[in-house]
């Protein structure tokens, strides 16, 4: 267990004070990093010293703003989400200053639409993602409205600000062909074979599929409501989807469901995956030797992407198993059927997954004109 120590002063009746010394037990080193620790111990002695305060000085800059914004928020943030905004706002990137080093100095009264807009800008053509802008934007705005909830200013600056999409790097659209993806098949067994036909029907997110139990296999569908949160350590790997929409049921084939139960009927006999592991009890459906859940990263790394380079196939990822399923998924269903599959919440984030198929393209173009325009061609030259 992490155990942390400090002292504080404490007034007595008298009116003298006294060094007393205060403990306390923080968590399990299952569930903790050291640093992680170490947050939860500055807590306590901010709690303890009253070293934390609601009230920000009438003029404050945006880095004062910011912090206090987010002693309020972390609570409810996850750790994933506490790393990501740390990095992009605090971080000491070289390349990319954050953005505490760009306008943390400045007062939140002077910020206004025109230097915010200019940052986002400046974020795009020096080759940042389209997601680390988004969350900038989200957060200055989310960080801006609480200090006009305040009343330290007027109006949020940050409230209109627009992605300069036309500055941003295009995001990766690569899916695997319908040739890539029999290859792939063809050389995955087992486990893998189970796993990628999951991944290719369904479109699952890893987080979700590493997270799936035997008792989420349902009669011609999948249950999904939980996810594993790779960051976190302890009984918190195993949490919330990503999305309140993300927890749902996803429909499968009849012989998915067969090799499904297949698998279940093999785990069940105490055949664990590695002929020299000893059987573990664990009702995860697809658990590592130790009965825990995979890491994703490692999993992707150790399994999937040598077993796709054998296929021909050298940039496997999950995004593009995630993309490939959506985008074959057109031609035998609507729209929102691919959505409900990949449990959007809106119809847009679904058109970022499908992608034009061009032999699909080209055969509707050859039936359009068979249809608008058989029994109209000329004969002759073209004058």
């Amino acid at each position: 267990m992490w155990r942390g120590r400090w002292h504080i002063y404490v007034k007595q009746a008298d009116g003298s004070e006294r060094l007393c010394k205060r403990e306390k037990i923080l968590g399990p080193v299952s569930e903790l990093t050291k640093g992680q620790a170490h947050e939860k111990l500055d807590a306590l002695i901010k709690a303890s010293t009253r070293q934390i305060s609601g009230d920000l000085r009438p003029d404050p800059t945006f880095e004062e703003v910011w912090r206090r914004y987010v002693e309020l928020k972390a609570a409810s943030w996850s750790t994933a989400t506490r790393k990501t905004v740390q990095s992009v706002f605090a971080g000491d990137a070289e390349r990319h200053p954050s953005i505490l080093a760009l306008i943390g100095a400045r007062r939140v009264r002077e910020l206004t639409r025109d230097p915010l807009q200019d940052l986002l800008n400046s974020m795009a053509a020096s080759g940042d993602s389209y997601s680390a802008v988004k969350k900038v934007r989200t957060y200055l705005s989310a960080a801006l409205e609480y200090a006009r909830d305040e009343r330290l200013i007027a109006e949020n600056p940050a409230r209109k600000l627009e992605l300069p999409a036309k500055l941003l790097r295009k995001s990766c659209e690569r899916y695997y062909s319908l040739e890539e993806v029999r290859r792939l098949m063809e050389k995955a067994h087992g486990r893998e074979h189970l796993v990628l036909r999951i991944f290719l029907n369904c479109g699952l997110r890893p987080g979700e599929l590493c997270a799936l139990r035997e008792d989420d296999v349902q009669p011609g569908q999948l249950r999904i409501d939980q996810a594993v949160k790779d960051k976190e350590r302890g009984t918190a790997r195993v949490g919330e989807t990503k999305t309140v929409g993300s927890t749902a049921y996803v429909g499968i084939s009849t012989g998915l469901q067969e090799e499904l139960e297949m698998w279940i009927q093999a785990r069940r006999q105490q055949r664990p995956y590695h002929i020299s592991a000893s059987a573990v009890s664990s009702d995860l459906l697809f658990p590592t030797e130790t009965g825990t859940t995979f890491r994703i990263g490692n999993y992707l790394k150790r399994d999937l992407k040598p077993l796709a380079k054998r296929a021909g196939i050298p940039d496997m990822t999950y995004q593009a198993l995630r993309r490939t399923c959506a985008t074959h998924f057109q031609k035998h269903g609507k729209p929102r059927d691919i959505q409900a599959q990949l449990r959007h919440s809106k119809l847009e984030m679904t058109g970022r997954y499908v992608k034009e198929i061009p032999e699909q393209v080209r055969a509707a173009v050859e039936s359009l004109d068979h249809e608008l325009c058989q029994g109209t061609e000329r004969g002759g030259t073209v004058q």
